[in-house]
């Protein structure tokens, strides 16, 4: 803090002097400060500052060094892709002599990144390069991070032995040289305990919580007290397991909330600290089995809460506030974004979506409003906030042992299932079995739904309007769709109960708390889209079409709107052929529709993780329109329900802590109150569920989009047709908040 107080004054005399370049360079090293500090927002800006300063100064050098501290700090937040465009930026930039000098700290930061990302062929050998120069230039500190960096991406493999010899080198190199050993005796701690040696591992950590108690590194503290927490709820000493869980928690909420505003870098939060919430989730647990203390259920349904969503959370928190519009160079980076997603789509150029991602990370690092903490005693608030005929049912899928928390308007319980593991296998089979239509799908669906539900009382089973709360790949999991009695008649879920998925309960109280938007009583649809230059509805163009991904035409998907139109009775706009495009829908969304019925085609991204695309109509110069989740994640829209009922439109990602990534988040994100997905193919079909659906929902006063889904689900149900087989009407789903939204009139 002394250190930053003088770089501060340097900055500020060299500002007033119009000395750019060492302006640039005092303003770096405050941020350096701030980062040591864990200011993480304020770091972003000192660095992102000192660089225009130093490229203004004319000193590539410096500019280039700031980059590279903005890959550290990307890096630790936990969002690698945009670190490492960050990182080989400052690689190409950096001038000779500091490149050579700077050059195997660059390689390190560079092959750590790779290993996050699973590139650990290359990373090896930049390992390598990496501890090969610092040994040159007899930078002992350096060579020592060299190894333990090695070794710990080793260890994150699973390749002990390399681990242990790559981590025991740097702390042989540290200790021998007095260099600080934290870092050192936690790693070793975590390879002690992968290998079964917990006390040696508890020794270890013992030693590195020791040292962290003293504020002079980079390190969050929050991850050494996990650790340890970690091992002693292997051992057993739950109690105290569970106290060093606290302090982590703390420290990780302090972590998390001091990082910069950008979506990216909240959904690497919540997958950096999910194993945190799950060793808190477990051991308050297995001590609530022991002595059936409710305040430990409500302490760990508010600990795994605390991380579930919390990036979606921030996203909608305060509608109300005005942001500023987002600049010119954003919608430019969106569009370079879809044209990679385009020329992915064709077979090539795949690598352009990580640097046009990453250029969004950097564009949004101001962006958005902060995520505030949750209620004092959240179990209380979401008791309340049911009504006598809901429950909520919230999962967490562990590897050891996985829970469910039960909560309605009289208390909250909490259950333990089967291991991650087994709930995958089961998982499949289900919908293998639904896919292939075999007569056993009944019974593997009631054996999922005994595992999942079973273990519930029967008073939280009873309820008619079902919450539920999913993690992982549970949300592949058709719940509406699972057996839930096989006698004397199998009974699906859908028979009994109205089944929203909700983002979390924090999610689900604070999207209740915004005030319900004034919307028209308006049904916009988008179907039968142009999708290759061979339709005939295409204007003609002399040239373009290298853009094009050529798909089949969705000839039922007009009739499907139509129909959708029809029940909805009211006012209605179609948008087929080549209105069905970006700026069409643009103009009707900014009249606050009511509903919005997508029935197009959706595909999966090339990215890593996955994430969905609309594919919208070919433009009159013949490129496909696609629509990202990152551009409709910054729409500012008022809408209650958004539709999208093609082939796999929930397709995406499910991160741990985060989520389901993809459309169904964006739109919520962009301000819909509910969304409708699907989680597999559905029919080129006239639209006869959505006919029901949208009829239930106009009989409504308000825009109950779960109970008007499960009208139509009904319906086909008893029609005695082939729409009856869970495989055509249980691939839909409602996500969304309280319901409260009134019918427009």
């Amino acid at each position: 803090m002394e250190a930053a107080q003088v770089f501060q004054s340097v900055f500020e005399a060299a500002q007033s002097l119009s000395f750019s370049n060492v302006a640039g360079r005092a303003l770096g090293d405050w941020g350096g400060c701030q980062y040591a500090v864990h200011q993480y927002q304020a770091a972003l800006r000192s660095f992102l500052k000192a660089r225009q300063l130093s490229e203004a100064g004319g000193d590539p050098g410096s500019a280039a060094v700031w980059e590279a501290d903005i890959a550290s700090l990307y890096s630790e937040m936990g969002e690698f892709q945009a670190a490492a465009q960050w990182i080989e930026g400052s690689m190409k930039r950096m001038p000779d002599p500091e490149r050579a000098r700077h050059l195997p700290e660059l390689q390190l930061q560079l092959a750590t990144l790779w290993a996050r990302q699973g590139r650990m062929a290359e990373a090896t050998e930049l390992f390598r390069h990496s501890i090969e120069g610092a040994d040159q230039q007899a930078n002992l500190k350096l060579y020592a991070l060299g190894w333990s960096d090695l070794g710990e991406a080793l260890l994150r493999r699973g390749e002990l032995p390399q681990a242990e010899a790559a981590l025991l080198e740097a702390y042989h190199v540290r200790k021998l040289h007095h260099l600080p050993l934290e870092a050192s005796y936690r790693s070793l701690g975590s390879l002690r305990q992968a290998q079964g040696d917990l006390a040696s591992a508890s020794t270890l950590l013992n030693a590195a919580v020791a040292l962290a108690a003293e504020p002079r590194g980079l390190a969050p503290t929050w991850d050494i007290y996990q650790s340890r927490g970690r091992v002693r709820l292997a051992q057993g000493r739950l109690r105290e397991a569970l106290e060093d869980l606290r302090i982590a928690q703390r420290l990780g909420r302090a972590w998390r909330w001091s990082a910069p505003a950008d979506d990216a870098i909240r959904v690497g939060n919540e997958g950096m600290l999910d194993q945190l919430h799950s060793a808190l989730v477990e051991t308050g647990n297995r001590l609530y089995q022991q002595t059936h203390d409710p305040a430990l259920a409500r302490e760990t349904f508010a600990a795994d809460e605390e991380n579930r969503a919390a990036s979606l959370r921030a996203l909608i928190h305060d509608p109300t506030q005005i942001e500023p519009d987002l600049p010119p160079v954003y919608w430019e980076a969106i569009g370079r974004l879809q044209r990679a997603e385009l020329a992915a789509l064709r077979g090539t150029g795949s690598g352009d979506i990580d640097a046009a991602r990453a250029e969004l990370v950097r564009l949004e690092a101001s962006l958005g409003p902060e995520l505030r903490p949750l209620p004092p005693d959240l179990v209380e608030a979401t008791r309340s906030a049911l009504d006598r005929d809901s429950t909520l049912f919230s999962f967490h899928l562990g590897d050891s042992v996985s829970w469910m928390w039960a909560l309605d308007r009289d208390g909250i319980a909490v259950y333990a299932l089967p291991p991650r593991d087994v709930i995958e296998s089961q998982s499949r089979k289900v919908l293998a079995a639904l896919g292939d239509g075999r007569a056993d799908a009944k019974a593997l669906s009631a054996a999922l739904f005994g595992i999942l539900f079973g273990p519930a009382a029967p008073r939280f089973r009873r309820a008619t309007r079902w919450l539920v709360a999913l993690d992982e790949t549970l949300f592949d999991v058709p719940v509406a769709a699972l057996v839930e009695t096989l006698e004397p008649e199998p009974a699906y879920v859908t028979e009994r109960h109205t089944v929203e998925v909700v983002s979390g309960a924090a999610y689900w109280l604070e999207s209740g708390k915004r005030s319900e938007p004034r919307l028209a009583p308006l049904f916009v649809g988008v179907g039968d889209p142009i999708y290759n230059r061979a339709d005939s509805r295409l204007p003609g163009s002399s040239d373009g079409g290298h853009d094009a991904i050529p798909l089949p035409r969705l000839v039922a998907s007009g009739a499907e709107i139509e129909a959708s139109a029809r029940a909805w009775a009211g006012p209605a706009v179609l948008l087929r052929g080549g209105e069905a495009s970006r700026q069409k829908l643009m103009e009707q969304l900014s009249r606050r529709p009511a509903a919005v019925h997508l029935a197009t085609h959706y595909l999966e991204s090339a990215a890593q993780p996955p994430y969905g695309l609309i594919a919208l109509s070919l433009s009159p110069g013949g490129q496909t329109q696609l629509l990202t989740p990152f551009e409709i994640s910054h729409w500012r829209i008022d809408t209650g329900l958004v539709v999208l009922s093609g082939c796999h439109s929930a397709a995406g990602a499910a991160l741990p802590g985060t989520g389901m990534l993809g459309l169904t988040r964006a739109w919520l994100a962009a301000g819909a109150q509910s969304v409708v997905g699907t989680l597999w193919d559905t029919p080129d079909d006239d639209g006869v569920l959505f006919s029901a659906f949208y009829r239930s929902l106009r009989e409504s006063a308000q825009m109950d989009a779960p109970r008007a889904l499960r009208t139509a689900q009904l319906e086909m149900i008893h029609s005695g047709t082939r729409r009856a087989r869970p495989e055509y009407w249980g691939a839909y789903f409602v996500v969304g908040n309280q319901g409260k939204a009134v019918f427009p009139q």
